[in-house]
């Protein structure tokens, strides 16, 4: 009788709380659904009233671990929107709405290279990059509009944009070739900061006194701009000022202008600095390659790779190929990773099959047995030995695998897409096709050392 009792008196108590809810005075004068309504042709007016379109920065996945990238956006009275962004060069046109959903909700619902880069899934990215085309509208202002994402939550500004969308875009691009530092280290605020700069993911991580940030940025002209502020005693920091010349200061507020120390990471070298001739060595010799850059501030080409024949004597005459080095700005250095061989721009074929180089960790000396890795990236890297009149850089694993890479097998793929699929066990390659016509396996890599010419 008692739990009855118990349960009517719950009843009750709920039913006389929800009376006291409907009892209460609407603390709108609209209703939601006007109210929604009104926000949604608020928005559509702006969005189509700026002539040079609003500037977008956009981060996708959840977390942020990619960054923000520039776009901009022209909205026309069609319902048409042209993009434009850093990420591909021209425009992409496509259509955008605003809907009703749970509130307003801008929606980019045609395919549009750009708008779609970070939500279009591929054979290697089956999830893209979880981004997504639909935004919730939280506030509309004639110059800022303030955007959800529908998937990840992230906060997503749209700032109404004057000027040049291409000039924008290149000045961009140019700072993102300045952001070649490791971090930075001073005061704010009163107290310590001391913090790494990640360009490749577009991370700052560090310590404000005695707390911890993490935040994405994006990379305006003159710096970037955090997507979460730093806190720093009394100084709330948006974001930074980097120059030509590498000084790293706060770029805003009343603390706008304090410098901090910029710093790099030991062995880092500039782009340009790579180019020219250098003898490569491995466990079994040495051959001449040259550094040439694919002219896309990424990359080198290296020419010559191979070339040494069955006698053990490198001859231009052999089978040589080219590799593709990265550059990695965040490091200064290159890798060497699982990839195509190419020659004169075509890839390397032997009878209909791809030839390609893959990462091994050896677990045998001589290397006659290891893991392979297929992890895109895997690979070695370049160590300075920190001699500007003869640099010598070591070959080191590259850490993109969960063992260290230490050798790489020349192997037959049936696509491009080097995968354990792919890959053409049973095939032997004829002499002219081995490393350096002796060998698949091309064991310890040890230095590239520059020639003086």
């Amino acid at each position: 009788m008692k739990k009855i009792f118990a349960i009517i008196s719950m009843a009750l108590a709920v039913f006389a709380a929800q009376s006291c809810l409907f009892e209460q005075e609407d603390l709108f004068e609209e209703s939601s659904s006007v109210r929604t309504s009104n926000l949604m042709e608020k928005a559509r007016k702006a969005l189509v009233s700026s002539e040079q379109g609003w500037l977008m920065e956009l981060y996708p996945e959840s977390s942020q671990k990619y960054g923000g990238y520039a776009f901009i956006l022209k909205f026309g009275e069609d319902q048409k929107v042209t993009a434009y962004s850093e990420i591909e060069e021209g425009t992409s046109t496509g259509y955008f709405n605003i809907t009703a959903e749970d509130g307003p909700v801008l929606i980019f619902d045609t395919y549009n290279v750009i708008m779609h880069f970070f939500a279009t899934p591929n054979s290697s990215r089956y999830q893209a990059y979880e981004g997504e085309v639909e935004y919730v509208i939280c506030e509309v202002s004639d110059k800022l509009i303030k955007l959800r994402g529908c998937k990840t939550g992230n906060r997503i500004y749209l700032r109404k944009f004057e000027g040049n969308p291409e000039e924008y875009l290149a000045k961009v691009y140019a700072q993102s070739e300045i952001i070649i530092m490791s971090g930075f280290s001073g005061s704010a605020g009163g107290v310590d900061i001391n913090a790494s700069i990640d360009i490749n993911n577009r991370q700052v991580r560090g310590t404000a006194g005695e707390e911890s940030f993490s935040t994405a940025f994006a990379i305006v002209p003159g710096g970037i701009r955090f997507y979460e502020p730093v806190v720093a005693g009394d100084v709330t920091i948006e974001g930074l000022s980097i120059d030509s010349e590498g000084t790293i200061s706060i770029s805003e507020g009343p603390a706008a202008g304090t410098v901090f120390e910029t710093l790099y990471p030991k062995g880092y070298r500039l782009y340009n600095e790579y180019a020219g001739k250098y003898e490569f060595t491995f466990s079994s010799g040495t051959f001449p390659v040259e550094l040439v850059p694919a002219g896309d501030g990424r990359h080198y080409i290296m020419k010559g790779f191979s070339g040494i024949g069955s006698d053990g004597v490198y001859n231009p005459d052999n089978e040589h190929y080219d590799c593709l080095l990265t550059y990695d700005k965040s490091l200064g250095n290159l890798h060497l990773t699982i990839q195509q061989l190419m020659k004169d721009g075509e890839y390397v074929m032997y009878n209909g099959k791809y030839v390609g180089i893959t990462p091994v960790a050896s677990s045998k000396v001589g290397g006659t047995s290891g893991y392979l890795s297929f992890n895109s990236g895997s690979g070695m890297m370049t160590e300075w030995n920190g001699d500007v009149e003869n640099p010598e850089y070591a070959w080191v694993d590259n850490g993109q695998y969960s063992r260290p890479i230490d050798t790489f097998w020349l192997c037959l793929y049936t696509g491009p897409t080097q995968t354990s699929t792919t890959r053409s066990s049973g095939s032997v390659l004829p002499v002219d096709y081995k490393f350096f016509g002796v060998t698949h396996l091309m064991y310890k890599p040890t230095t590239l050392k520059k020639v003086n010419e």
